[in-house]
């Protein structure tokens, strides 16, 4: 006896709406996504109900609130918490600037190390000491072009140990290595200008003998005390020479100042 076994009864697969938005249309069109193929399933899609409105059907978006998973809002408890707790055990309670850039001298940063030794060394305030290193930069930079302004090894110590006889505070101030790299510095800029302006010096005997007669602490005796007058108004030729050739060099330079505008245009 054949018994009649009805096949089983295919469960109609859950589908769920979605919403696919086009350009042209003034409100989103609806899809048919099978729930399997939602990519989280804690998701719930947001169902749509339709409202008369002028004639036509619009579509209402209705969210839906879901609850997520207790493991899954373990989890992202534990992340967001970690960085918060090694944050809050990793940052110092006060931050101390130790080195950063405070200006860029045709390329090459000067640093706040650079300006804190001028500092110490010239005794100079802060914006000060970042003007003269600015220009000592530019000054070196064009002397070491000039063979004749090497500076040797035994020049550089023979110079930092005068200036610490005669300064020993600087010992526990500026560190040997600062120290010697500034004289370096000088001891080039010097030999540059002894050696490029000293000989455009031309100091007539009509300006000595002028400056001698208008300036009454020079003394009653021309003999004696020409020679002293002539190299007073040879320092003072040759420092205006210096000054024209730094306002030169600041010219065709391209200094930037590092958090501080209002400097780079100084000249």
């Amino acid at each position: 006896m054949l018994s009649s076994v009805a096949p089983p009864r295919r469960v109609a697969e859950p589908r769920f709406l979605s919403v696919v938005r086009k350009p042209s249309q003034p409100w989103p069109s609806l899809s048919v996504v099978p729930k399997r193929a939602q990519p989280w399933p804690f998701l719930s899609v947001v169902p749509l109900s339709f409202v008369p409105k002028c004639g036509q059907l619009l579509p209402v978006i209705r969210p839906v609130r879901q609850s997520l998973p207790p493991f899954f809002c373990l989890v992202a408890g534990l992340v967001l918490a970690v960085p918060q707790i090694a944050l809050a055990q990793q940052v110092p309670s006060t931050v101390t600037t130790i080195e950063h850039i405070v200006a860029v001298v045709d390329g090459r940063p000067l640093l706040l190390s650079d300006v804190r030794a001028m500092e110490r060394v010239r005794g100079l305030a802060e914006e000060a000491a970042l003007e003269a290193l600015v220009d000592e930069r530019l000054m070196y930079l064009e002397a070491s072009r000039l063979p004749q302004a090497d500076v040797l090894a035994e020049e550089e110590e023979r110079a930092a140990g005068e200036i610490l006889e005669r300064r020993p505070s600087l010992r526990e101030l500026v560190s040997a290595e600062d120290l010697r790299r500034i004289v370096g510095r000088q001891i080039a800029i010097l030999k540059y200008v002894e050696f490029r302006f000293r000989p455009q010096l031309r100091v007539s005997d009509q300006d000595v003998r002028a400056a001698f007669e208008a300036d009454p602490s020079a003394g009653d005796s021309w003999e004696a005390a020409k020679q002293r007058v002539r190299e007073r108004l040879e320092r003072r030729a040759l420092d205006e020479r210096i000054e024209a050739w730094v306002r030169e060099l600041r010219a065709r330079a391209d200094v930037r100042y590092v958090g501080r505008a209002a400097a780079a245009d100084t000249p």
